[in-house]
């Protein structure tokens, strides 16, 4: 918008007059008005995905595309507090990668991150639209359930279980990396803050069982 009415103004102080410049180069004013149209509107259209993909950045875990911990906590409380008000419970997973550290120290980092993504993978294709899955931790991840009891979820981490039995990261000599996961079940109708975290804290508890009692399996809180 500027450029074109800058023109205009520098015609009309060398002694023009607004309505002959216009008159008599229509073509080129317009030519201008549109340009600088569409450059701001292009600029605006570029401003808002950079600020749309930031706002992304703030919620995803680079690494895997989950979401990362702080929009987990904070989708967690939000989840709580609808699970509260309707009085329907909501369920938590928290899957954690068995013997990872042997697989970074066996294989190097970029296995390791591998593994992860392929982790990431198992879980994603295993929770509906409405959950959360998250990486929460280096090897740690969790799944938000609404409108779950543990009984439904209990089934979603065998699921999970079934699919990580199967799931391999190929090295470039041919050969496989097996995966394997541990997995941690609670849940409940929160009856406020304190409640959120219970439900956290048990299915962490629930996580070290199963790491306890040999790995590659459920433990329900």
């Amino acid at each position: 918008m500027f450029a074109p009415l800058g023109w205009l103004a520098i015609q009309t102080a060398r002694g023009g007059s607004p309505f002959d410049i216009l008159s008599g180069q229509a073509d080129l004013f317009a030519y201008m008005l549109l340009g600088s149209m569409l450059t701001f509107g292009t600029f605006g259209w570029l401003l808002g995905k950079e600020q749309e993909r930031l706002a992304q950045l703030a919620t995803i875990d680079e690494l895997t595309g989950l979401a990362n911990s702080r929009h987990f906590h904070q989708r967690m409380s939000e989840f709580a507090n609808l699970s509260q008000r309707q009085g329907r419970p909501m369920s938590l997973l928290l899957v954690d990668l068995d013997r990872f550290k042997g697989i970074n120290d066996t294989y190097g980092h970029q296995v390791g991150d591998l593994a992860l993504k392929t982790a990431a993978e198992v879980i994603r294709s295993a929770v509906r639209r409405c959950d959360i899955a998250a990486r929460i931790g280096g090897e740690e991840f969790a799944l938000l359930l609404p409108d779950t009891g543990t009984s439904e979820a209990s089934q979603v981490a065998k699921r999970i279980l079934r699919a990580f039995s199967q799931a391999t990261v190929m090295l470039g000599d041919g050969r496989e990396v097996m995966l394997s996961a541990s997995i941690g079940v609670s849940g409940g109708v929160p009856s406020g803050q304190e409640s959120t975290e219970d439900i956290f804290e048990d299915a962490d508890k629930a996580l070290y069982r199963a790491k306890a009692e040999g790995r590659g399996r459920m433990v329900l809180a």
